[in-house]
């Protein structure tokens, strides 16, 4: 097989090699370039997914507060100092960038239910589904809550959401199961995303606090968490109009890359942000930036790509190009005079005899 190179003949032997060669010279000049791209990307993505981390840390920090205001001035309190109007109030004036509206849901066990409603002045009622009703504000077509160990009635809202005042947040799936995963961790816990009949049934998520009636000790057991549960603080986060605002901070290049926002925490991600880019293009280059919202439970990702090509990379195609070209003609220039030396050789053979015949 090696005896072989040999019976090649040396142009072709020239061409091939030459072309390898630009080949190797376009992508040597051309890599740089890719890898500056990519990083330009990279910083990109992640800046956008830090200015959102922030942000939402800002209003899990504001909901903290606010749920320690609860816990003083509404259970540390008899009789409380607190009502709906000042609940509202503080939650209107307190800004948080990433929450479309706060609830506070109180918990009642099925033995206080009777006097907790004629304290309150309502009946407790069971959360909305799907099948009963198509927002979560039609309050008023929900049934009375059924008979339960536990209930969780919303008594303070913000004024944007006084109608779910009332509403038992665990008779609802995704409601009963954030409750109980807060209660029994002592952090902020969220929902997975699903659609939210209050915000015209876009997808959203839930962030709840559970408070207590005292400080309990980092290595309580769940259990003692559970019963010690007096209340839980629910914030809505609207994540697609939030993602947008935040993505609009970010002056500079906002339209040279599309941004989508998945929730990863099952093998099937969940969409909670999705970019509608008429100009992205699925050979683009693209990159994944991890997201922290403060729930280890839960994952989520942020997927980003320019939405356009990159530009024809000319200098290194015309390099490379150039070099081939270049190789060609040097080697034809050799070619032709390897060929015409025996001619001329046999030329000067031809007129030596003639002469010396003559």
């Amino acid at each position: 097989m090696q005896g072989m190179w040999w019976r090649l003949p040396l142009p072709l032997l020239w061409v091939v090699g030459w072309s390898f060669a630009s080949l190797w010279i376009f992508f040597f000049m051309n890599s740089p370039v890719a890898e500056k791209r990519r990083e330009l990307l990279v910083s990109m993505c992640d800046e956008r997914a830090r200015l959102l981390e922030d942000q939402f840390n800002i209003s899990m920090r504001h909901m903290h507060a606010l749920a320690v205001l609860v816990s003083t001035f509404h259970h540390s309190k008899s009789p409380s100092a607190m009502d709906q109007m000042t609940f509202a109030k503080y939650a209107e004036r307190t800004e948080l960038p990433l929450t479309s509206g706060l609830a506070y849901a109180v918990r009642v066990t099925h033995a206080e239910r009777e006097q907790f409603e004629r304290q309150q002045g309502w009946s407790i009622k069971r959360m909305c589904s799907s099948e009963n009703c198509s927002r979560l504000e039609d309050t008023a077509t929900m049934e009375i809550s059924e008979r339960a160990e536990e209930y969780a009635p919303i008594i303070f809202a913000q004024d944007a959401f006084k109608n779910v005042i009332s509403v038992d947040m665990l008779s609802g799936i995704d409601g009963r199961e954030n409750i109980l995963r807060a209660a029994e961790s002592g952090k902020g816990v969220l929902t997975a995303p699903f659609k939210l009949g209050v915000l015209n049934n876009r997808f959203g998520v839930i962030l709840t606090y559970t408070l207590y009636k005292y400080d309990l000790p980092a290595t309580a057991r769940t259990e003692e968490r559970s019963q010690a549960a007096v209340g839980y603080l629910g914030g809505i986060f609207f994540i697609e109009a939030h993602i947008n605002k935040v993505l609009k901070q970010l002056v500079a290049d906002k339209k040279s890359i599309m941004v989508n926002v998945y929730d990863t925490t099952h093998p099937r991600p969940i969409r909670m942000h999705c970019s509608n880019d008429i100009g992205s293009c699925s050979a683009c280059i693209s990159h994944n930036s991890t997201l922290n919202f403060g729930d280890p439970s839960r994952r989520h990702e942020m997927h980003c790509r320019f939405t356009q090509r990159s530009p024809w990379p000319w200098l290194a195609i015309t390099s490379s190009f150039g070099t081939l070209v270049t190789a060609l003609l040097v080697g034809y220039k050799i070619y032709a005079v390897v060929n015409h030396t025996p001619k001329v050789e046999s030329s000067f053979q031809n007129m030596a005899g003639i002469k010396k015949r003559a």
